[in-house]
């Protein structure tokens, strides 16, 4: 090797040795096999960092810790026809179709506010009658139209526009919640007696079913802006008229707590409503009650005590960093170490041209002393001496039949 002059590409080598022959002479001996491998860690310091940076910035990587408990205080959550709504009905026990005919049923639908008195009994303090419709697509917004069957749709009820707050339960001091009737058509002057008769009644009803279709959500942490799924639940129940039967819908408060922060810790909340079970209470009833207008069967939309709480928290900056920097140590380490024997070699073989001119021919090799005016200024003599006694240079598959390198250092008084 020969002294380089100037700026060269081995001038990059992060693995190179930094060396002083003289005084006044202080250089950096690299190789193309050390700027190979610097090349290489840059690359791969850069992939890691495009990786873990868009991690990071599109919150991809994430962690989810989920609880559910009970409500120490009592539970409660505001809905609207545009959050949530329900499409009921009957379905007749032939084809199993949903059907809308007034002079079979016709439903009734309440929310009601009651509170718990000393007893412990409940007693209703307001009573709200909530109007229905038949059922659109435009009833359960845009996020459920490609999940609809129209024809189901437009045999079945829905409640028209309402605001209303479910709240509470057995266990609490109040219970807000919805009740819906399912009423057999009774003959009138305020239908002006246009039901159909018993018989017909009975066919369609007796031994029908008791549909409803509802909007829901399936949670999906791994998506920081919508981290909600849009889904129905289709439920039914068979219908009796000598059994009553209380169609009972549970639905759970949902708190997503979202840690929104790139450094700092900062918790944005969201709260949603689900489905979380239903339960059936019924009683047999006999046919006169049956036949006097009372109700065929019922649907209760209630809100559980239970509250469950879904905590997203995602890679943060500071933790970026330390995951990128403790690879890029580990592969400077690895790095450092495999081109250790190169960087050995490369500093002895700057040593030797240094010192010495060398002549080969017909694999002889002469070898001549440099000019070098001073010898005492010549800096690592110890190290030279001491550290690398078992050069490579006595490798047998070295091209140059050499003495030993330190050895002759030492033999021309140099060390």
């Amino acid at each position: 090797m020969r002294r380089n002059e100037g700026m060269s590409f081995l001038d990059f080598d992060m693995y190179s040795n930094r060396i002083s022959f003289f005084s006044n002479n202080r250089e950096r001996i690299g190789s193309y096999f050390g700027l190979i491998l610097t090349i290489i860690y840059l690359i791969i310091s850069i992939i890691l960092i495009v990786i873990y940076s868009l991690d990071t910035v599109k919150r991809t990587d994430m962690r989810v810790y989920d609880s559910t408990s009970f409500s120490s205080q009592t539970p409660f959550i505001s809905i609207n026809s545009s959050m949530i709504n329900f499409a009921f009905g009957l379905e007749d026990r032939i084809s199993s179709n949903r059907f809308i005919d007034p002079s079979i049923y016709y439903p009734e639908i309440l929310y009601l506010e009651r509170v718990k008195l000393p007893g412990g009994e409940f007693k209703t303090q307001n009573r709200v009658e909530l109007k229905y419709e038949k059922c659109t697509k435009e009833h359960f917004g845009e996020s459920y139209k490609d999940l609809l069957v129209e024809n189901e749709l437009n045999n079945s009820y829905c409640i028209s526009n309402f605001n209303i707050t479910l709240a509470g339960g057995y266990k609490y001091d109040i219970m807000n919640y919805i009740r819906i009737k399912i009423i057999p058509c009774v003959n009138s002057t305020k239908n002006n007696f246009t039901c159909k008769s018993r018989e017909e009644i009975d066919y369609y009803i007796n031994g029908g079913y008791l549909s409803i279709l509802f909007m829901d959500i399936g949670l999906n942490p791994s998506n920081f802006s919508f981290p909600v799924v849009h889904t129905l639940q289709d439920l039914y129940t068979t219908v009796d008229k000598q059994i009553f039967r209380d169609f009972i819908l549970n639905f759970q408060l949902i708190e997503i707590q979202t840690d929104t922060g790139l450094i700092s810790e900062k918790i944005y909340k969201e709260k949603y409503l689900q489905f979380l079970s239903n339960e059936q209470s019924f009683y047999f009833r006999s046919e006169e009650e049956y036949y006097s207008g009372k109700q065929i069967c019922a649907i209760q939309i209630r809100l559980s005590d239970l509250i469950h709480i879904q905590r997203r928290s995602y890679k943060k900056l500071q933790e970026t960093f330390s995951i990128i920097g403790g690879y890029m140590q580990l592969l400077s380490t690895v790095f450092t170490f495999i081109s250790l024997i190169i960087s050995k070699l490369n500093l002895e073989l700057k040593i030797m041209n240094e010192l010495f001119y060398f002549n080969i021919r017909e694999n002889k090799m002469t070898m001549k002393i440099r000019d070098i005016k001073d010898f005492a200024a010549i800096k690592n003599k110890d190290y030279m001496k001491n550290s690398y006694r078992k050069s490579l240079f006595t490798r047998k598959n070295f091209p140059l039949k050499v003495p030993t390198f330190y050895q002759l250092l030492i033999n021309q008084k140099i060390l």
